[in-house]
């Protein structure tokens, strides 16, 4: 159970930022990535489609024997998650916005969270919000997911965007969520629009949720060099290529 691998999946290169995290982590174990490049973005599609592709995506990774699967997409979390917990025979662990921690960066300051529209309009987001800040400022940013999805993660074009949808409020915001893995990409062109503005992802609890997980029932790889397989769903090699310069050239 130990050296069975751990399957990652998301609807595109954004659950890279997560895989990244879970090998730093986590480096004895062994994970294999799943990206479902050729149906992405999921943000666009219906809830019944997303749950759809995620169990459709969760299958291809369960024939390769994974102890656990990580939803590494927000979007796939809100719409999919308790649907893979009831079909799958191993731990199912997601993502989705972590308000809380929003909550203590921003002090009386405004709460900024950048999503995909599925994540928004979701029950799981809408619930979440109104019980823990219902205060925060929902920006629905697609476009953000495509800049990612072709590699474009700096410079002119998502600085634009951020510093169009974030100049109602200027001075005035206090945190900012990232409510889609793929957002943890574009860290850089938001620091240069709002410069000491606190960055909040859910990444880190993801990961020690996960470890938790795998302690819980003795499935925590503690010795091995670990190791890292990347699949897409698209055909072209070009998006295999994006994805080995989103992870790094130092990426394990």
């Amino acid at each position: 159970m130990r050296s069975a691998p751990i399957g990652v999946f998301d609807s595109g290169m954004g659950g890279l930022s997560v895989l990244r995290a879970l090998r730093a982590a986590m480096p004895h174990e062994r994970l294999i990535y799943y990206g479902d490049n050729e149906n992405a973005p999921y943000g666009t599609r219906t809830p019944q489609e997303i749950c759809a592709l995620s169990l459709q995506a969760a299958q291809l990774l369960m024939q390769k024997g994974v102890k656990a699967l990580v939803v590494a997409c927000n979007t796939a979390t809100s719409a999919a998650e308790a649907t893979l917990r009831a079909r799958l025979n191993v731990p199912v662990v997601g993502i989705e916005p972590d308000f809380i921690a929003a909550r203590e960066a921003a002090g009386e300051k405004k709460i900024v969270v950048f999503a995909t529209r599925a994540t928004l309009s979701l029950p799981r987001y809408r619930e979440a919000r109104l019980r823990l800040c219902p205060e925060a400022i929902s920006i629905s940013a697609p476009e953000l997911v495509l800049m990612v999805e072709r590699g474009v993660v700096a410079g002119p074009e998502p600085e634009a965007f951020f510093r169009e949808k974030l100049a109602p409020w200027r001075d005035e915001i206090g945190a900012i969520v990232l409510g889609c893995t793929h957002f943890a990409f574009l860290r850089a062109p938001l620091h240069a629009v709002a410069p000491g503005v606190p960055l909040i992802d859910s990444i880190d609890r993801l990961t020690r949720s996960l470890r938790n997980v795998l302690t819980d029932i003795n499935a925590l790889a503690e010795d091995g060099a670990g190791g890292v397989e990347l699949y897409s769903s698209a055909r072209d090699p070009a998006v295999l290529a994006r994805m080995h310069e989103l992870l790094g050239e130092n990426f394990p």
